[in-house]
């Protein structure tokens, strides 16, 4: 038997579910400014362009600030985050494959 002792770990990490309330409805978004979270997954240039699109034209967006994360799997930075937050109005985080 070994004198040393063996440590066995979980590799997954361990989340703790946090319930969060939905932000208020904007009231129109004409005018607002929106910011936009690609998660670089195939396609989510595409979707979040078109999206850009429509809401420009047909709704008014005034200003959109866009982000791309270098990996789906990372989380988006909590800077970047806190600066889409304080500088947007709404936030839309696109996921495609």
């Amino acid at each position: 038997m070994s004198e040393h002792p063996m440590i066995v770990v979980h590799p997954a990490a361990e989340d703790v579910a946090r319930q969060l309330g939905l932000a208020p409805r904007l009231p129109s978004l004409r005018g607002a400014r929106l910011g936009l979270i690609d998660n670089s997954k195939h396609n989510a240039d595409a979707f979040l362009h078109t999206l850009e699109t429509i809401l420009t034209r047909d709704y008014g967006i005034e200003r959109v600030e866009r982000y791309r994360k270098t990996s789906p799997s990372i989380p988006t930075p909590p800077e970047i985050l806190a600066r889409l937050a304080e500088s947007c109005d709404a936030l839309v985080h696109g996921v495609a494959d």
